[in-house]
């Protein structure tokens, strides 16, 4: 699904004939919960939770490194510092929240929707994995359905950034508190199926770390959409 509602969308989804939608394989990208509805040979969801103030902030420059974003201009030109960001953006915040919840909040997100997220992750995600432990979220995938995992490597890692004050980290606190707490709340729940599969995931770890490094062209294209690809063309997935 596309972020930016260019292209591929919920509703072009609904629209596809059903003979089609339900020869798909996977759905994937940024959209709100409830995107099985409209798969008839029915759907399971994986997503990987980010820490909320990591979240915030990727977003804040990422935008700043895409001139084609829509907001990139207003904040280069205005030099639209942190807290700004947080005040012009009120669509942004407890969006994990609002995503899981299935519910569009535009940044009114309430307790009933964090309750509603929380069971959403019970009931209907079968991992939850966490961006802060990537690799250990991508081995418990693979070790719950029995798939392989290709050779991955990270890929547009940003670089050093500046020193955020306190006062703007305590700002996307504030304003992505049931973010924080549907984080936490997913995290334990990442931590109990690691639990499960403790020693599976350890020898998984170990087996990653262990493949060498793409050394051609051909390697190199393979390896770094390796991981992407086992996660598409496996199940629905949200966030």
């Amino acid at each position: 699904m596309d972020p930016y509602r260019i292209r591929a969308t919920p509703e072009r989804l609904k629209q596809l004939p059903e003979a089609r939608r339900r020869r798909l394989r996977m759905v994937r990208g940024h959209f709100y919960y409830g995107v099985h509805e409209y798969l008839p040979q029915g759907a399971t969801y994986i997503t990987m939770l980010r820490e909320p103030v990591a979240r915030f902030l990727s977003a804040y420059y990422f935008l700043q490194r895409r001139p084609l974003h829509p907001m990139h201009r207003k904040v280069k030109s205005e030099r639209v510092g942190v807290e700004d960001f947080i005040r012009l953006t009120p669509q942004r915040q407890n969006l994990q929240c609002s995503l899981i919840a299935g519910i569009k909040s535009n940044g009114k997100c309430e307790e009933s929707t964090l309750e509603i997220a929380k069971e959403n992750l019970v009931k209907s995600f079968s991992i939850v994995g966490l961006s802060e432990r990537f690799e250990e979220s991508l081995v418990l995938i693979a070790k719950t359905f029995d798939w392989q995992i290709p050779f991955y490597e990270n890929r547009k890692v940003s670089k050093t950034r500046p020193k955020i004050e306190p006062s703007a980290v305590d700002m996307i606190k504030e304003h992505n508190r049931l973010d924080l707490e549907l984080y936490e709340f997913g995290k334990g729940l990442f931590e109990a199926s690691l639990a499960k599969k403790q020693s599976e995931v350890t020898e998984g770890l170990a087996e990653l770390r262990s493949v060498s490094k793409p050394t051609t062209i051909e390697s190199f294209y393979k390896s770094t959409v390796g991981a992407g690809r086992f996660l598409m063309t496996k199940i629905a997935s949200a966030v």
